[in-house]
């Protein structure tokens, strides 16, 4: 614990992308006692880190420039692009020794763009995508997948700890980012059976609590299938007022793009994957829903089949 401490003190962190699991992990970074500097595009989430004793920067660049690792979780390549390169991103204002970290989920190709950049700055730089449900990100639990230098890892991992319980070392640069659009099509395909399964059951006269009771004990059972049935059931989609969605459906449908993207690159055919998509897209395609949570996509698939999933009024 002393060496931890020690750390903490002379690390100084900074993060850029505040909002939804953003906003999670940079409240278990502040309340891990970091020395730490913020910056987001909205001013509330600053305000709310600011007072659990962060300092708020006004641009990626000054947040690098505070910091000796910076990291960043934003919602799509185009936004990563730009905080990195940006003639105000992070990496004008990072120092030669600095680590670069950026947990978003982007294409492979765009981590090696930003690790190149980045190296010939003499910054390291890790792909480092995240994973989890709500409740794993408000205590610290989420999965972090790692791409990039072992040693960097190493200095690094006194930070990925203060929010991510199991944390991968997946391989060279590139790889963090390539498993979380593995994973996330996976989590995507199984979101759908899962609304096609609970809707089917319904239909036929079964309760949820029989079909969440067995299928949880039995070999239909998985990570999707809890979470997803709780959610639909327990939780609301419309995100708190003054809020964002902390797993938007607009964040995993665009997942599910990307890895749709990659297949197509490396000429996998993904026919089960291709059609899960579909639903994605249609749910896309409803007016209001790409501010809520994903599994506001039930909805959609209770208008295919006109049939209503008992759950109490959220």
């Amino acid at each position: 614990m002393a060496v931890l401490a020690g750390v903490r003190a002379i690390m100084k962190v900074g993060m850029v992308g505040i909002g939804g699991m953003g906003k999670r992990i940079a409240i278990n970074i502040a309340k891990a006692g970091f020395e730490f500097t913020v910056n987001d595009l909205r001013e509330a989430p600053m305000k709310e880190l600011e007072q659990l004793g962060a300092q708020v920067a006004g641009s990626p660049r000054e947040v690098a420039a505070a910091s000796d690792i910076v990291l960043v979780s934003l919602p799509n390549n185009e936004a990563s692009e730009q905080v990195a390169l940006g003639p105000d991103g992070a990496l004008a204002g990072a120092k030669s020794g600095d680590i670069y970290v950026d947990l978003s989920t982007i294409v492979p190709s765009l981590v090696h763009k930003i690790a190149k950049e980045a190296t010939a700055r003499g910054v390291c730089f890790l792909d480092a995508p995240v994973s989890g449900t709500q409740e794993t990100s408000k205590v610290g639990g989420l999965s972090i997948m790692v791409g990039g230098d072992a040693a960097t890892l190493d200095r690094a991992m006194p930070v990925f700890k203060a929010f991510g319980k199991k944390i991968f070392h997946a391989g060279d640069t590139g790889a963090g980012a390539t498993v979380k659009l593995v994973n996330n099509l996976l989590a995507g395909i199984n979101m759908v059976a899962t609304y096609e399964c609970l809707i089917l059951g319904t239909k036929a006269g079964l309760s949820v609590e029989v079909m969440r009771d067995v299928i949880s004990a039995s070999s239909g059972s998985s990570l999707v299938w809890n979470t997803v049935v709780d959610q639909v059931v327990n939780v609301s989609p419309e995100p708190p007022a003054g809020e964002v969605a902390v797993q938007g459906l607009p964040t995993i449908s665009k997942d599910m793009r990307l890895a749709m993207e990659m297949a197509q690159e490396l000429s996998v055919p993904l026919s089960i994957g291709a059609t899960a998509q579909q639903a994605f897209l249609a749910a896309m395609a409803h007016g209001g829903w790409p501010q809520k949570e994903y599994w506001v996509m039930m909805d959609l698939f209770e208008e295919f089949s006109a049939v209503r999933v008992p759950r109490p009024d959220l």
